[in-house]
Order: structure tokens, then C-alpha cells, then sequence
């Protein structure tokens, strides 16, 4: 796959349902308004997934929650900001680091995820966690409350994420820290542009423009470090990491992205009867060719994280 048409087929994500019905005739830029409905709708049916696979997601991405929390310089006592936390990470690890005395507020526009969050933290026995069902574009803390913010794969799915770090820096005191991640280039996330390009194609679906809000809307150290300067944070520096999933066989990839890809979901679902599952088929044949056969497949990701601090 040529990496410029890996980018544009994949860079929506989330957005692909609404960026078609949003846009004007004229090629207008999308309602916001209507572009947070649809993600709070599709994050909300696959909250379960979420459920349901967390412990292998832990499995597989819980050194990048701890990296985020470590540069978001989060410890004993601090007052921690999840923008975007889903199913209540990485506010369980920042509550973890924080402590007893430390407080954690997740925030999510889908109130079904934080749902699953407070299951996960009433199991884990972390009651200093508070979820907030609220967008990270209308979010309202008084100024200073928060010592550190965090947000993985989260702020980059909102419309305008520089006006919602701004927001967040707000919240911050002076000095405090933020850390935020994005994934790498299409071509360095196959979790995600496999299963993308295979639906794609199948329907036909026309890209939608680069930097359109999702996962791989920010994914160069410069895209992303950019972010948080046009937000006004300074000492800004980008990272990379991986995240690799293992599946035992190619019908589980196809599982995981069906139960826990809201977009994909969204895209296949809109196709009635038999399309959908000949989507699905041709997805789980398109990671058995990526594995080379019908064992296990293995994809390693690349993943960027980006810190800044608060004026």
C-alpha cells in the first residue's frame, strides 16, 4: 500500500461516517457539533468491546499509560485531568501513582465507556477516581485545579484539539504538566490500517481529507508536538513507542476490531445483510495475508507521545 494513499484512507478513523454526512456538496468543513454526536454514539455501542477486551489491551498498552503518566510528572498526592479516558485509562495508572491522597477526574463523551471505567475501578479497588461524562471542548474546572493532565489516543479525536489542550492548559497550575499520545503514520499502525483500507475499498468509501480528528490524525512528532505548542505549552517534546497485539489466529484480529472499532463498526454497519460479513471475511483474509498464513498474527505499532508544560 503507497503510503500516501495509506494516509488518507486511514487518517478519518472515527470520522468516516460523519465527515460523508457532514460535508456540504460544496466540500464544506463538517459540523463539530454533529461530528461529537456521531463519536458519542459509536463509542457508546462499543463500549462493551472495550469491556470485554480490557484486560488484553492492558496487556498489550499499559507501558504507554505508565509513560504518560511519568511525563506528566503525575506522584503522591497529585490531582490528575484524564481528557478523553474511555474506559479509564490512563486514570487508573495515574491513580495508582497518585495515591490515596491524590485525586483522578476521567472525563469521556461517552458516558457508556466511563460506565465500564468505574467497573474497572470498583474491581481494582480505586475509589479516588471521578468519571465525568463531558467533551473535552466543554470541559470547566476552575483555574489551577490539576497538577497534570493526561490523554491517550483521546485529544487528537476532538474537532479542534489545539482549542481543547488550550482549555486543559487552563485548568493546569504553573508549571504542571500534559502528555498526550497519537499513532505513527498509517503505514507504522497496521491494527488499524488493515482493517480501514479493507473496508474501504470493499465500499467504496472516498477519503476524507488528511487530518481529519481520529487516531492517526496527528502522526509525526511535529503534528503532534505542534499541537501542544499551538496550545501554549512549552518545553515541548515527542517520543516514540510501540504497542504490538498478538492474536492467535486471524478470525481474532477481525474479533477485536469488531467488537472495539467504533468507526470501522460504523462504516460496515451502514451496508445491510450479507456486505456486512463479506466485509468482515475480507478483513480476517487481508491479516491472514499481513501474518502470512492462517496462525498467529502479530502487528507492532508505532505510537508518539508528546509532553509539554503549563506557563
Amino acid at each position: 500500500m503507497p503510503a500516501s494513499s495509506a494516509h488518507h484512507g486511514v487518517s478519518a478513523n472515527v470520522a468516516v461516517t460523519a465527515m460523508s454526512r457532514n460535508r456540504t456538496e460544496g466540500g464544506q468543513p463538517m459540523d463539530p457539533a454533529a461530528f461529537r454526536e456521531a463519536q458519542h454514539r459509536h463509542w457508546d455501542a462499543a463500549a462493551v468491546g472495550w469491556e470485554q477486551w480490557s484486560a488484553f489491551n492492558d496487556r498489550a498498552d499499559a507501558h504507554i499509560s505508565a509513560r504518560l503518566v511519568e511525563l506528566a510528572g503525575v506522584r503522591p498526592g497529585s490531582r490528575v485531568l484524564d481528557v478523553a479516558a474511555g474506559y479509564g485509562e490512563p486514570a487508573l495508572t495515574a491513580a495508582r501513582r497518585a495515591g490515596p491522597e491524590g485525586r483522578v477526574v476521567a472525563t469521556d463523551l461517552s458516558a457508556e465507556m466511563l460506565a465500564s471505567g468505574r467497573r474497572r475501578a470498583a474491581a481494582a479497588g480505586l475509589d479516588t477516581v471521578e468519571f465525568l461524562a463531558c467533551g473535552a471542548c466543554s470541559l470547566d474546572f476552575p483555574s489551577a485545579s490539576f497538577d497534570a493532565a493526561v490523554s491517550r489516543w483521546g485529544i487528537i479525536f476532538e474537532p479542534d484539539p489545539e482549542a481543547a489542550a488550550r482549555r486543559v492548559r487552563g485548568f493546569l497550575k504553573p508549571g504542571a504538566r500534559i502528555a498526550i499520545s497519537s499513532w505513527g503514520e498509517p503505514e507504522e499502525v497496521p491494527f488499524l490500517a488493515i482493517p480501514m483500507r479493507t473496508a474501504m475499498q470493499r465500499f467504496g468509501v472516498a477519503p476524507p481529507p488528511p487530518g481529519t480528528p481520529g487516531p492517526l490524525s496527528r502522526p509525526t512528532p511535529a503534528a503532534l508536538g505542534g499541537l501542544l505548542e499551538a496550545a501554549g505549552f512549552s518545553d515541548v517534546a515527542v517520543e516514540r513507542d510501540a504497542v504490538t497485539f498478538v492474536f492467535d489466529a486471524p478470525e481474532r484480529f477481525t474479533a477485536y476490531v469488531r467488537a472495539i472499532s467504533a468507526p470501522i463498526r460504523a462504516m460496515v454497519e451502514q451496508h445491510a445483510g450479507e456486505a456486512q460479513e463479506e466485509a468482515w471475511d475480507a478483513i480476517t483474509q487481508a491479516a491472514a495475508e499481513a501474518a502470512g498464513g492462517p496462525g498467529p498474527v502479530t502487528l507492532t505499532n508505532v505510537v508518539l507521545l508528546a509532553s509539554g508544560t503549563a506557563p
